[in-house]
């Protein structure tokens, strides 16, 4: 037996929550402790230093050549963008497009560890936050309770599709017959 509408909208509600809750608990702690986390003596310096040393290719290129010289700025990047996923989930607003932006910060971290290659590393924390992200985009998460419902009703409207007149008004359809001449020799040119 399927589960009632309202059991599915409840289950829905709840993964968006915890996805959002996720984020937030992993952002907001970026913002309140901002020594812990911020360049130059913070976790994300000793992030990068890690990631260049663990990553090939052109994400090496891209961390060293434009991550590292920005480094602040990057740092503002990641806490902000997870606490926006996060509170976005939590409001159930723009959804898609948070699990969208989730999707590419637990890409990110994954790749900052050498890992889109391994198994293993997919079953770790950024893996379950990507697939955690990908549901979010999947699923109408924000439908239920959420502000996205709104959005949703508020949207402009197709024009209704012209009805098709009565089979009474159409006029009838009658088959004709067209004369051909007989079929002789094959239609297609010869070599």
């Amino acid at each position: 037996m399927l589960p009632s509408n309202r059991q599915y909208a409840l289950v829905l509600t709840a993964l968006r929550l915890y996805a959002g809750l996720f984020w937030l608990a992993y952002g907001v702690e970026k913002f309140t402790h901002p020594a812990n986390f911020m360049p130059p003596t913070g976790l994300m310096a000793t992030y990068l230093a890690q990631a260049v040393g663990h990553t090939t290719g052109a994400y090496h290129d891209f961390l060293v050549t434009f991550v590292l010289p920005h480094e602040r700025i990057f740092a503002e990047l990641v806490r902000s963008g997870e606490v926006l996923v996060g509170s976005a989930l939590v409001l159930g607003i723009f959804t898609r497009f948070a699990g969208g932006v989730g999707i590419v910060l637990g890409l990110n971290y994954l790749a900052s560890k050498g890992g889109m290659t391994s198994l293993a590393d997919w079953t770790g924390i950024d893996g379950f936050s990507i697939v955690l992200s990908a549901l979010c985009v999947l699923l109408p998460l924000g439908r239920p309770l959420g502000v996205d419902a709104l959005l949703y009703a508020l949207r402009p409207r197709r024009p209704a599709a012209v009805p098709a007149p009565d089979a009474a008004e159409a006029p009838p359809i009658e088959a004709e017959f067209v004369e051909e001449p007989p079929f002789v020799e094959p239609s297609a040119p010869r070599e």
